[in-house]
């Protein structure tokens, strides 16, 4: 539609032609209604199929962030640009075909609106030769977009792309890509005929089309004419096919992705829906699509199968069937094939009987309503969790968030786990052996190696540390966690953080034995009535203390704390003893004056950086002791592999592909580091096997921060830690 912006005037353009003007737009007029006709038909469709199933739910609170969220996304392209390849292919096309098409909107404007109306042409002059200038500009810039994604999806073929090593390239990809091209390459050439036959000499300011126009050398004017009447013809089909083809392809993202965008949740992340009613629930989880709400299948719609999950999912990589993508668009599949056409219904509603039973006949049957039993030899179709999720794929997940960090379509992966979960562990009551044994021993000790509670103070007798009970008054509670009191090895995390507390005189206290789990790894499995149960615990001790401030060294009980005790009464400011020690030594509260030595790497800790983006601070502690050479993994900050313990992984044996640990070893390996650093006693054990199983015992060690820390302020002996306890 762009070559328009070039033609003398409407008279000038009649003489071109040899066309009356009024059957001309008439024509093009007519055109563009029907492909506006169809598309909007083809979103009205799909309007249908998103209210036609799932639960309801609404999200139009924070509105001002919600368009601020769009603005940046997708006039921005902030997370399309954090993957820079893809992200500047695919801002090519964005933008040149953004502006084109508001190129053409004004082209238009003039020529069918002020022009024939009120007799004023404002594409002259300097403005026209600007337009024309950037026309040309961003029309190339699209045409080198979509040569970069060819190039990229069928000659070069990232595994990100596909699934397994098989790219899953579609025919409409295909037809998307060269439609685009096809489009651009036709302005281009009927720019470059109608160059040819005027020839003015400010031309070059439509530089493609003036340099394209050197190719038609020796084409007569009159067959110059015609091609281009040809040429601008089909480029303009070729635009309005596009228009009409969007809601029946991949272009639909254009705008699932922006309301996606709009309707992702403001909710803390990471954040987990609790189950609010468990005495009126009729169903625990997710066992069928129906099941989820309406948002959360549109998730699954808003998907382009870019891949940038797949691309560092820790599962994924390590050989783990659970691909994010791929969970995402079964999820779409299953949907699709069970949403039945509502169009279709809905003209089946008018039609008389055989006709409205011809329909009927081809419409998906109804899903059962709850509690209904069907009929024998009745079809059911397959089982959302089991067959549509493999129940592989679900428990593979550690909840390490890079899917949700990374998706430019903000889709919503882990609370769609976790709801599976929660069907297979409350509703089925079907989960690994070992997991069973870990609730259980939560359930029954409130910690899950079963040790008895009665021991969770004894790590502190020999420090002098109090119990909020011999004495209330302080600043803050230590919530020591469970791998702080009972793991041989998390105990000495709890010593040195303690230590450093007590270096620096800051007012604290713990509850010893009246501490209980904090429940992460139960809401995370889908034991979801357990983790209520602890964390109703927990928060009424804390309650009945007046606590107000808490410091956390697990980053799962610190985020457990933050983000999911609210729910149920428990608001508390809490901190994670990186940010604390971080802050005393900034503050010169404690000195680190005792070199150390060696090449220092810091894990970090996903629960930790994705989560809670605490990047900075384990790093300042790091650079605050002396003698160190520290050095950063290729997958770091908010990019970082996962350690495999996440999503109660801890507790469950990693049976198939690569150990996610050892993985994430051989990337600090990879660097020549002698120590992994880290802020989490789960990262700690995983680590620590490790460098077991890679045979670097003898050369690398792994040690958290507070115990570094301890070491630099000269307060302890440096020697190899101890066996970490068998989980």
């Amino acid at each position: 539609m762009k070559e328009h912006a070039f033609y003398v005037g409407r008279e000038g353009r009649e003489v071109f032609w040899n066309i009356p003007l009024p059957a001309f737009e008439i024509v093009l007029f007519a055109l563009t209604a029907v492909a506006l006709a169809i598309m909007a038909f083809g979103i009205y469709r799909r309007w249908l199929m998103w209210k036609a199933m799932g639960k309801p739910e609404m999200r139009l609170d924070n509105m001002k962030e919600r368009v601020k969220t769009v603005l940046q996304e997708i006039f921005l392209q902030k997370k399309v640009l954090k993957d820079p390849y893809p992200g500047i292919m695919h801002a090519l096309i964005f933008f040149g075909f953004f502006v084109l098409i508001f190129g053409a909107a004004f082209d238009a404007g003039q020529h069918h609106i002020t022009e024939p109306l009120f007799s004023w042409t404002f594409l002259k002059g300097n403005f026209y030769l600007g337009f024309s200038f950037l026309l040309d500009l961003f029309g190339l810039a699209v045409l080198i977009g979509v040569i970069i994604a060819l190039d990229r999806r069928f000659v070069q073929k990232p595994e990100r792309l596909g699934y397994k090593g098989e790219i899953d390239n579609t025919p409409d990809d295909v037809i998307v890509l060269l439609l685009i091209g096809a489009i651009i390459i036709t302005g281009f050439i009927a720019e470059a005929l109608r160059i040819h036959v005027t020839n003015p000499p400010w031309e070059y300011w439509s530089f493609v089309g003036w340099l394209l126009a050197h190719t038609f050398t020796g084409v007569e004017h009159d067959t110059a004419r015609i091609l281009h009447k040809i040429t601008w013809w089909v480029h303009a089909i070729l635009g309005l096919g596009f228009i009409a083809y969007i809601p029946y392809s991949r272009l639909m993202h254009i705008i699932t992705t922006p309301a996606n965008h709009f309707l992702q949740s403001y909710k803390p992340t990471g954040y987990i829906e609790p189950i609010r009613d468990f005495e009126n629930a009729e169903a625990f989880g997710v066992g069928k699509l129906e099941e989820f709400t309406w948002k959360q299948i549109f998730d699954s719609d808003a998907c382009t199968r870019c891949g940038r999950c797949q691309d560092g999912c820790p599962a994924y990589l390590t050989g783990k069937p659970l691909s994010p993508k791929k969970m995402v668009q079964d999820i779409k599949t299953h949907w699709l094939e069970k949403c039945p056409d509502p169009v279709l219904a809905k003209m089946a509603g008018y039609l008389p009987g055989p006709l409205k039973a011809a329909i009927t006949a081809t419409l998906p049957p109804p899903a059962p309503a709850e509690g209904e039993v069907p009929a024998e030899g009745e079809a059911t179709g397959k089982a959302l969790v089991g067959e549509v999720v493999d129940l592989h794929e679900l428990w593979a997940c550690t909840n390490c968030m890079y899917c949700m960090e990374h998706c430019s379509a903000s889709i919503e992966h882990v609370p769609k786990i976790i709801d599976m979960r929660r069907y297979k562990v409350l509703t089925e009551a079907d989960f690994s052996p070992e997991l069973q044994l870990s609730c259980r021993n939560m359930e029954n000790n409130s910690n899950p190696w079963g040790v008895g509670a009665h021991l969770r103070g004894d790590w502190a007798k020999e420090l002098g540390v109090k119990t909020l009970a011999e004495d209330p008054n302080v600043e803050y509670l230590f919530y020591v966690g469970c791998s702080g009191s009972f793991d041989d090895r998390g105990k000495k995390i709890s010593i040195a953080f303690a230590r450093i507390l007590q270096e620096a005189g800051v007012s604290f206290g713990i509850l010893g034995t009246e501490e209980g789990c904090c429940g992460d790894s139960a809401m995370r499995c889908g034991n979801e009535y357990l983790f209520q149960t602890l964390a109703q615990a927990n928060i009424d001790v804390m309650n009945g203390y007046g606590v107000k401030k808490i410091i956390a060294i697990c980053p799962h009980g610190y985020n457990a704390l933050k983000k999911d005790y609210p729910n149920f009464g428990g608001n508390f400011e809490v901190y994670h003893h990186t940010e604390i020690i971080s802050q005393l030594i900034g503050q010169h509260k404690i000195r680190l004056t005792q070199p150390l030595s060696g090449t220092f790497v810091y894990h970090d800790s996903c629960f930790l950086g994705r989560y809670n983006k605490i990047y900075d601070e384990p790093r300042r502690i790091l650079k605050a002791i002396p003698g160190i050479n520290v050095v950063e993994m290729e997958r770091n900050l908010d990019k970082s592999f996962c350690c495999g313990a996440g999503g109660a992984r801890m507790w469950m044996e990693e049976d198939i592909g690569e150990r996610i640990n050892n993985a994430r070893t051989k990337q600090a390996i990879a660097v020549k580091a002698d120590t992994i650093a880290v802020g989490c006693p789960f990262c700690l054990t995983m680590m620590s096997d490790g460098i077991k199983d890679n045979q670097m015992s003898e050369t690398m060690q792994a040690w958290d921060l507070a115990e570094l820390v301890v070491k630099a302020m000269g307060k302890e002996e440096v020697k190899p830690p101890v066996d970490v306890c068998a989980v």
